[in-house]
């Protein structure tokens, strides 16, 4: 590892430090900008609608429902959504708190019910700037904030009606806090760590484990720390306490063995897939191999930078460096270490669910990115173009390729045919309410037959004429029926039901959007 030093950034010409103070506010307005375009490019997919229902739960049990229909899994009142927050398999009923206020503000349309989590992507990219600042330089935070910026992964949850984004910006300011307040022990920044945490797992189960990362910075930071012991120490015991007893019972349910609908994932899987996910979002117009090649080259600078010793930080001391540099590692790796050890027996994993460590690779990256320009300029300079260009390849697909549930465009096809007898069938059955969202007419309407009961019929519990007999009762009369499909294969790996409409009827309109599809059948002999 090379021990030279890094060049004096702090030594420049005038004019390069007037655009090093103006680079945060660019960074922060590009960060709006590209978060406001596309904004409602993708239409709302079942995820999104889910939230809304959460967020116009009524008031009291006997008050009747707001605007759209309840899902079958939504509580049927404030009370019950905040009780769900003690029951295993429910997320913490913040954002749908904060989600609800903004409706009631805002509106219903897709522009107002995102716009929330686009305000939450630009603060964090504003706090990530001012984190790697604190921790390192400015330099460092302005990489990263550019990373941040420009991260289609990023983006994405910030173009979506879900606390993803929030997560993100919660954790941000909750250890920035605790940074601040290990320095400084001022009582205002130890009560924002307790109220950015406790905010945080009021938005999502996982981030409990924000506690764990706490308590290893508070001790990697032991040269500022070890004078506020006892306030640490409160600060600690105001985040946890409060919330044992319903801890302590999520504890047991996460170490009981049990199939919950993720797919099992190694330490490894993990890791390349988190790795993928903020190098280059959900698409790519690159090859694979160049994507792998992006992902190594990030994860080649985030060791780098941890192993440069004489990368100049604001602690004095080498050691204070490295623990610095070590405290970004231990955010990102303990989570992510944890739900591996829990998903030995219950798998858990699913990318989203660690948003929050995101930026804390992108820290990692930073320090690489200039450890790596204080040694070689121009090869510092390439690998942060690199990562720049492929996340930016990701942003521009994913704003000009339609990729969730289209149900906007289903409903305004169904809208410009659709008959007063017409029968509509959605299987899954839980996708009409994110139909209903774009299809605001009177209709009639059934779900389709669940058909994935296990047993011992080639794995099902019913044979596949004795499921087909039963589905003819529900057409009985019926003429025109439209089937509106999207994630069957959950419901009915079969496809039961599209055989026996295509047995039983003539196709007289057909259409495939993204995740949905659209068949219009006139029945035979009716």
């Amino acid at each position: 590892m090379p021990n030279r030093s890094a060049p004096a950034l702090d030594h420049v010409s005038p004019i390069t430090q007037h655009l090093f103070r103006l680079a945060p506010y660019a960074l922060i307005c590009l960060a709006l900008l590209v978060r406001l375009h596309g904004l409602t490019f993708q239409s709302l997919w079942r995820d999104e609608v889910d939230a809304i229902c959460f967020a116009q739960a009524p008031l009291l049990p006997d008050l009747p429902q707001t605007a759209l229909s309840f899902t079958p899994t939504c509580p049927p009142s404030i009370p019950d959504l905040l009780a769900a927050f003690t029951q295993p398999g429910f997320n913490g009923p913040l954002y749908f708190l904060i989600l609800r206020g903004a409706i009631g503000l805002f509106g219903y349309s897709e522009f107002a019910l995102r716009f929330f989590s686009l305000l939450c992507g630009v603060m964090s990219v504003a706090l990530i700037i001012t984190l790697g600042t604190r921790l390192f330089k400015r330099a460092v935070g302005l990489i990263a904030g550019t990373l941040l910026t420009l991260s289609a992964y990023q983006v994405w949850y910030s173009q979506e009606t879900k606390m993803y984004a929030l997560l993100t910006l919660l954790t941000l300011a909750s250890i920035y806090f605790l940074r601040r307040a290990v320095e400084e022990g001022r009582l205002r920044f130890w009560m924002g760590v307790v109220v950015c945490t406790s905010l945080a797992m009021g938005s999502h189960i996982l981030a409990a484990l924000l506690i764990p990362v706490q308590v290893v910075l508070f001790l990697l930071w032991w040269p500022h720390s070890r004078q506020h012991l006892i306030a640490g120490a409160i600060s600690l015991a105001c985040v946890t306490l409060p919330y044992l007893p319903v801890g302590v019972d999520r504890l047991k349910w996460a170490f009981e063995p049990a199939a919950t609908g993720f797919a099992p994932y190694t330490l490894g899987d993990m890791l390349s897939v988190l790795g993928q996910a903020y190098t280059r979002g959900f698409f790519s117009s690159f090859d694979g191999q160049i994507v792998a090649l992006a992902t190594g080259l990030a994860t080649a600078l985030a060791i780098f930078g941890l192993l440069s010793i004489d990368l100049p930080a604001r602690p004095a001391s080498r050691l204070d460096r490295l623990l610095t540099r070590l405290s970004v590692f231990a955010w990102a790796l303990i989570p992510t270490l944890a739900i591996a050890l829990v998903s030995i027996n219950r798998p858990l994993f699913t990318d989203r669910y660690l948003i929050w460590i995101q930026p804390a690779f992108y820290l990692a990256v930073a320090l690489g990115v200039y450890a790596l320009w204080a040694w070689i300029k121009p090869l510092g300079a390439l690998a942060w173009m690199a990562l720049l260009i492929v996340n930016t390849d990701g942003l521009l697909m994913q704003a000009t390729t339609p990729f969730k549930s289209d149900f906007r465009s289903a409903a305004r096809a169904i809208e410009r045919a659709i008959q007063p007898d017409d029968l509509l069938v959605f299987q899954i059955p839980h996708v009409r309410h994110t139909f209903d969202y774009y299809f605001r007419q009177p209709y009639q309407a059934t779900g389709g037959p669940y058909t994935n009961y296990p047993g011992d019929f080639n794995g099902y519990q019913s044979h596949d004429d004795a499921v087909l007999e039963e589905i003819q009762p529900m057409f009985a009369g019926q003429h025109t029926v439209w089937l509106v499909s999207s994630e069957a294969a959950m419901w009915d790996a079969r496809n039961l039901l599209q055989r026996w409409l295509e047995t039983n009827g003539e196709v007289t309109f057909r259409a495939e959007y993204p995740q949905v599809q659209v068949t219009r059948y006139e029945l035979s002999g009716k």
